[in-house]
Parts: C-alpha cells; structure tokens; sequence
C-alpha cells in the first residue's frame, strides 16, 4: 500500500506490523515523519480498523478482543512472597536438581552438534562414504540430530514430572498458592 508522509513524500507499508509500529509512536507523541496519510485512490490497510476496534457503547472507543471482558489475571490481595520463597532451602535445593540435568545435556548436545558441523565442513570425504546404497554417512549423522533432539526432550518431560513438578508443587503449597 502507498502512504504520503505529512511531507507528501511517499513511502510504502507493506504490513499490518509497520502500521503497529506507527500508531505506537503517535500514542506515544511522537507524529513527525511517521504521520501517514493514505494516497488518494488506494485501499485502506484493514489492519488498522482491526486494531482500533469497534465501539461496544457511545462512550468506549475500544472492544475487548474477541468480546472478551474478564482478564486472566487474577486479583488478589495476598500475593506470595516470591523472594522467600527464592531464598528457601527447598527452592535452591530444586534449582541445583534442575540444573544437574540441563547443563549436561546442553553441553552433551552442543557438542554433538558442532562435531556434525566440523565433520561435515573438514571431513567431507568421510560424511560422503556410502552405507546403504545412496545413504551417507552425512545423512545418517544428520537424522542422528533429529532422533538426539526427541530424546533429549523426552528425557527432560520424564525427569521434570519425576523430580522436578514434585518439588514445584511441595513450594507452592508451601507458599499458600493451592489454597486460592
């Protein structure tokens, strides 16, 4: 879509994103050279009528998104304390757990990784050697990334409902969050 600028100079919009971008700056005071007027004959961006929403009654200028009025957050007075419960032995004691996991496998697939990627950049020879008729050793290695990624995943979902939930749900009764 074409614009004039408040200069007349013209400048093209090519998403509703550029048009997001805009509006915010002229919320927050800022018209100068982002002030777009569209030129004459062209197709309004129906992002933007979207993006204003439509009048629910005379005084409300904007509508909830898609008619929703309760917001998600919850309200309440008694908050818990996060940094207690930060500081507990309990939440420490998780977070070492969680880390003798993470770590390792982070540093056991990194490395995997990039001794794919050496391989294939300095070994192109060896990557290239035939297994199975037009099967490589490349490929092979290449799908090993894949089947390394599912099992690293699998295993973390397996130890987190084991080890880690367990314990998450311990602090939060603790805290009083179950209690709501």
């Amino acid at each position: 879509m074409k614009w004039k600028t408040a200069g007349g100079a013209p400048h093209s919009v090519d998403s509703g994103r550029t048009v997001v971008r805009i509006a915010r700056l002229r919320q927050l005071g800022d018209p100068g050279r982002h002030t777009l007027k569209p030129q004459e004959g062209c197709m309004s961006n129906a992002t933007q009528s979207a993006l204003r929403g439509s009048p629910r009654e005379p005084g409300n200028q904007r509508a909830a998104f898609g008619g929703i009025e309760k917001s998600a957050v919850r309200t309440t007075a008694d908050r818990p304390d996060f940094t207690a419960i930060q500081q507990s032995a309990e939440f420490r004691s998780l977070r070492r757990r969680l880390k003798w996991f993470v770590f390792p496998a982070t540093a056991f697939f990194l490395i995997w990784y990039l001794g794919y990627v050496v391989a294939a950049a300095y070994f192109p020879e060896e990557m290239a050697k035939p297994v199975v008729g037009d099967v490589n050793v490349g490929l092979l290695l290449g799908i090993g990334q894949f089947v390394t990624t599912v099992g690293l995943t699998t295993l973390y979902v397996r130890f987190a409902r084991r080890h880690i939930d367990p314990r998450v749900d311990e602090i939060r009764e603790q805290a009083g969050e179950f209690d709501r």
